[in-house]
């Protein structure tokens, strides 16, 4: 059974104390302006340092320190008062200056006019008197004529009751959809003062533990929280069995010098199963998507999350107890369905793992005989021809193709783009018309203008060109094409929209068709664009394809004028 929170309001009230003296002295740079001072500090009922008997008086602590502003924070530490409520606190100021002082001294703390800023710890210690952390629980203060301070916290707590266990605590958190730790200012012109938690998209939680990971010291526990409207406000405690209980999700009011207290009992605690939340969501387009998964682990348990690829994208890679973890895809470049594996590990756990599968970027349905395994994107070709399309249409961009292994006896490897009339192919290899970038056809524009796509000066009347080369391997030991295809201009002509296309054999340039070609898609036209089929090539005329080619990846990059 959960529990909701018990909530109890303390108010703080702040005690100043004249300024007493000591023989002891910090040291200062002579340089520096600042000269020896002393503040009289009064302990409002809940600053930090040490809880007293009563549960609710407090006294300052052997070794607190303050920080006083001037333009800057200086610390002062205590010299006289420790175990009392009323200490002194020597360091070096600015004369005649406006003091701001705040509990505990944080060296990156910071004032900009009377703004201070500063931040609370997200992992705070347990203490083996069951209060909470020296040095933790914020607290401000405004100098008077005397330099006394009276301090007033600023953030507010939590109580935590755990009764009738059989196994000591591990840890205990507190999380929710607001930042409850972390960076905060304070605006000591107001009348009341209260830490206002900076915006964060990652919202901070609080969690309580044991020094060297120890277990934590006997209770009640107390955790420090910056003040704030919270929804979803959780609260699990972890023991050291690894079982672990947890309140129902609240939606809750905490104000500074709240206290918010809550009781657990042993018999609210279960074992959390380590591992993957079962999900049959595991399927991802070929287009690319994000799907989040659940990592259910008990709140002490640090796991991490790796993938098997580079092609994966983790929004966590590391975390500590049940939380999610978003698994994002790009474009698929695989001409099979392309699984993923998640692995994730904890110490003293058993590691598990998840599998993700993504659509092929292709249909490989699209010609017969089709040989296409579901593992290695090999397609094998027996006296026909083996292709594969492209879900996609595409106008521009760079398209790469990858091969692990080619080893054609006849055929050719053919790519081309069939539109009706228009067209872009390339052939490697085989026989006959052999290693050519072809292109033709024409597309009327929105205002009547006919179009010629693939020329030399490619708005003359002439019908396709079909530029040669040469300068490349022999198409079994192929391991990369790329194709860029980008509209461009020239200059000098009336129509001066054109068509670079380039090809690219083992990185090497083998065909620059870039200057004086039609670009059908400019201009008005309508035109979607191509698909693409690529694979081995046949027919009667230049012979039968015999033989396969594993791809292993066929890439398009969208084309960018930047």
């Amino acid at each position: 059974m959960k529990k909701n929170f018990l909530t109890i309001a303390l108010s703080a009230t702040a005690v100043a104390m004249a300024v007493s003296c000591t023989d002891k002295e910090n040291t200062e740079p002579q340089d520096s302006g600042r000269v020896p001072m002393q503040f009289a500090a009064g302990s409002p009922e809940l600053t930090r340092t040490a809880i007293a008997e009563d549960g609710k008086s407090v006294v300052w602590s052997e070794g607190d320190a303050i920080g006083i502003f001037d333009t800057r924070i200086n610390k002062f530490d205590i010299i006289e008062g420790a175990g009392s409520s009323a200490g002194t606190f020597s360091g070096f100021a600015l004369p005649d200056a406006e003091y701001y002082a705040i509990y505990p001294y944080d060296e990156t703390a910071a004032i900009s006019g009377s703004i201070i800023s500063a931040a609370l710890p997200s992992v705070q210690y347990s203490v083996t008197d069951g209060t909470f952390d020296t040095m933790l629980n914020p607290a401000v203060a405004k100098a008077d004529a005397s330099n006394s301070l009276a301090f007033e916290h600023v953030a507010a707590m939590f109580k935590v009751n755990v009764e009738g266990l059989s196994s000591a605590v591990k840890s205990i958190s507190l999380s929710a959809d607001q930042s409850l730790s972390g960076a905060y200012k304070v605006d000591m012109d107001q009348e009341t003062w209260s830490a206002v938690a900076e915006t964060s998209e990652t919202p901070a939680g609080v969690s309580l533990v044991g020094k060297d990971d120890a277990d934590l010291a006997a209770g009640p526990y107390y955790m420090v929280v910056l003040p704030g409207s919270y929804t979803n406000l959780t609260l699990t405690v972890a023991l050291a069995d690894g079982t672990e209980a947890s309140t129902e999700p609240v939606s809750i009011e905490v104000a500074a010098r709240d206290i918010k207290e809550t009781t657990v009992d042993a018999a609210d605690f279960v074992k959390t199963e380590f591992g993957f939340a079962p999900t049959e969501d595991t399927y991802f387009s070929y287009k690319g998507a994000s799907k989040t998964y659940t990592v259910n682990a008990s709140a002490a348990t640090v796991w991490t999350l790796s993938s098997d690829s580079d092609d994966v994208t983790l929004s966590a890679t590391e975390g500590t107890g049940t939380q999610t973890v978003t698994v994002t895809l790009p474009y698929s470049k695989y001409i099979y369905e392309k699984p993923y594996t998640l692995a994730l590990s904890a110490a003293g756990q058993e590691s598990k793992t998840l599998t993700v599968t993504q659509q092929s970027c292709v249909d490989p349905n699209q010609s017969t005989p089709v040989g296409l395994t579901s593992t290695d994107g090999t397609l094998t070709a027996g006296n026909a021809a083996a292709m594969v399309k492209t879900y996609d249409k595409f106008k521009y961009g760079t398209f790469i193709i990858k091969f692990s292994e080619i080893d054609l006896t006849s055929g050719f490897f053919y790519m081309n783009n069939w539109e009706g009339e228009t067209y872009l192919a390339i052939r490697l290899g085989g026989t006959g018309n052999t290693n050519h970038l072809s292109a033709g056809g024409n597309i009327t524009l929105s205002w009547g203008r006919q179009v010629n796509f693939g020329f030399d000066n490619g708005w003359d009347g002439r019908w396709g060109v079909t530029p040669g080369f040469t300068d490349y391997p022999a198409v079994n030991d192929m391991k990369e094409l790329k194709i860029e295809i980008f509209p461009t201009t020239r200059t000098g002509t009336e129509m001066n929209q054109t068509l670079s296309r380039k090809v690219y054999i083992n990185d090497v340039l083998v065909c620059d068709n870039s200057t004086n070609v039609g670009d059908i898609w400019q201009n008005g036209s309508s035109h979607e664009g191509f698909q693409y089929n690529f694979g081995i090539g046949s027919d009667d005329e230049h012979g039968l394809g015999n033989g396969s080619m594993t791809i292993e990846s066929f890439e398009y990059i969208p084309y960018s004028a930047e």
